[in-house]
């Protein structure tokens, strides 16, 4: 049986294409993450799941009656878990702005 995978031999894209895929114009950008960025990610993916079903009560406790205590501390989880999220998302910032720095594509403020 054939091998499924095309690779790229363009040289800008040493991962495997879908079958039939094309060069340079269907390659996308390799983008490696450091270990620090997957794990603020990981961490971020956690809030967001945290935060659906949290975000779905409101909604169904707003529609049936308005605003409730039950509703009013929902709220607030939902706040502090975007609060969270903000922290999260600068410390990604922070984190890609450090492999840049690492990588040589930026110099160092410090």
């Amino acid at each position: 049986m054939a091998d499924q995978t095309a690779y790229v031999s363009c040289g800008c894209n040493p991962f495997p294409t879908p079958h039939g895929g094309g060069g340079c114009a269907a390659c996308s950008p390799n983008e490696v993450l450091t270990c620090e960025e997957e794990s603020i990610l990981a961490r971020m993916r956690g809030i967001k799941e945290e935060v659906r079903p949290i975000a779905n009560k409101l909604k169904e406790i707003h529609q049936q009656v308005g605003q409730t205590s039950e509703w009013a501390e929902l709220y607030g989880q939902m706040e502090a878990l975007r609060s969270q999220w903000a922290a999260w998302e600068k410390k990604l910032e922070d984190a890609i702005e450090k492999k840049l720095i690492y990588l040589g594509h930026r110099e160092s403020s410090a």
